[in-house]
């Protein structure tokens, strides 16, 4: 597929403790892909470009449930070492589940 300076496409970036979707998967072009390096997008946030919106999103979650995990288990396991790690989707589904005491070992 041929992409031109103003054809879109889509950009998953690594997140951020602070980051929602918006921040992370978004729709530019190679001359807003420019811009955004100029304005501070470096590759140490591991930009991936996909031309399709489904895959993009499929990606972009799958980096926030990843950071959001690591993130419960550094908690959890500072206020309690025997703590079970449970993170749940929009869709109130079970994504990622852990006792710390296995995740030590």
């Amino acid at each position: 597929m041929r992409y031109g300076p103003d054809d879109k496409f889509w950009v998953v970036v690594d997140p951020t403790p602070e980051s929602e979707m918006g921040d992370v998967l978004f729709e530019t072009s190679l001359r807003g892909l420019e811009l955004q390096f100029k304005g501070g997008l470096t590759m140490a946030q591991n930009p991936t470009i996909f031309t399709d919106h489904q895959e993009a999103k499929y990606e972009a979650y799958g980096r926030l449930t990843a950071m959001r995990a690591a993130q419960a288990v550094l908690r959890a396991g500072r206020e309690n070492p025997e703590a079970r790690i449970e993170i749940y989707g929009a869709d109130g589904k079970l994504v990622f589940e852990a006792n710390l005491e296995d995740v030590r070992r």
